[in-house]
């Protein structure tokens, strides 16, 4: 089966649900995606950068330097 047949089967096994079970897959579809479940409203694709980046340490440690040369630039 090919990508293509395969996302239009789960399409259309999507849209024929309703109710409870609607929302439970669209919770499970989440989680996998996202690894984690969503309990509430999911993130935005800005508030999934961003939770990424301040899970990045090495890119927190160039984000803090970069602060630190900037606060004293108005000195120059």
């Amino acid at each position: 089966m090919s990508e293509a047949d395969i996302k239009l089967r789960l399409i259309r096994l999507i849209d024929s649900q309703k109710g409870e079970i609607l929302h439970e897959l669209y919770e499970l579809i989440l989680s996998k995606l996202y690894h984690e479940k969503w309990e509430e409203e999911p993130l935005s694709a800005m508030e999934i950068g961003y939770k990424e980046m301040s899970e990045d340490k090495d890119r927190e440690e160039e984000a803090f330097e970069w602060i630190e040369g900037t606060l004293h630039s108005d000195n120059l």
